[in-house]
């Protein structure tokens, strides 16, 4: 299950990064930078939503993965509109997967495995 919610978090960064650089800048928006504002309504809406037109490569990887199949919703990584974030903070992480850290020596989750899908690399 940890590894489930790991993966979940990693598509989640992947994906916000993604659309980040796939969008020009709004003046005056919340969220990251690069990310169009969106209105009261159209922040209720599930970011997976829109991210699978926009970044459909990124919306399956996540998707696909431990974290889309364990349903970890983006927001529970990477915050919400008003407080996104395209790289999750460590603390973040370890709310699912503190036991993970000792291993992982100072590094981040997607330092060693694909964000999003978390397949170990070779």
């Amino acid at each position: 299950m940890r590894a489930i919610i790991l993966l979940t978090l990693l598509c989640s960064l992947t994906l916000a990064a993604a659309c980040s650089r796939s969008m020009p800048p709004v003046p005056g928006s919340a969220g990251l930078p690069g990310h169009p504002a969106l209105s009261e309504q159209q922040m209720l809406t599930a970011c997976h939503d829109c991210h699978r037109r926009v970044t459909p490569e990124v919306f399956s990887s996540w998707h696909d993965s431990g974290h889309g199949i364990g349903q970890v919703k983006c927001y529970q990584c990477h915050g919400t509109y008003e407080e996104l974030k395209a790289e999750p903070s460590l603390e973040a992480c370890a709310v699912c997967h503190s036991g993970q850290f000792e291993h992982a020596g100072g590094r981040t989750c997607w330092q060693c495995h694909p964000a999003h899908s978390f397949e170990a690399r070779n």
